[in-house]
């Protein structure tokens, strides 16, 4: 007597898609253009040409940086801006209050703490 012989089931890898759909005009014509060792990648509709540009990590693949493209456009995410930030001097910090903390803002006042323990 022999065993039953297993069915083999192969799983189908499919690769990521290099043309994504648009999410203004529904074709199938957005394309991610990214060059080698920049920090940015350019994701461009070839039929009503909306486009964007998105920040590039090094682990990304195209699909990623179709994902911000489609954040952007929808309105769900702003696009990246620079912020510059004047540096705070030493006269001007010092002249900025700060307030202590004070635990009786939140939470319950450490009287009815106190009445708890005893």
């Amino acid at each position: 007597m022999g065993r039953r012989r297993r069915k083999i089931i192969r799983r189908v890898v499919r690769p990521f898609p290099k043309i994504f759909p648009c999410p203004i005009c529904n074709e199938l014509a957005v394309a991610v253009y990214h060059e080698e060792g920049s920090n940015t990648a350019r994701v461009m509709c070839g039929n009503c040409k909306v486009s964007a540009e998105v920040k590039w990590l090094p682990s990304y693949m195209p699909v990623d940086a179709y994902a911000e493209f489609y954040d952007i456009v929808t309105g769900a995410k702003k696009p990246a801006e620079v912020v510059v930030q004047q540096p705070v001097s030493v006269k001007e910090s010092s002249q900025q209050s700060v307030e202590p903390f004070k635990p009786e803002e939140q939470g319950e006042p450490h009287e009815a703490l106190e009445s708890r323990k005893g």
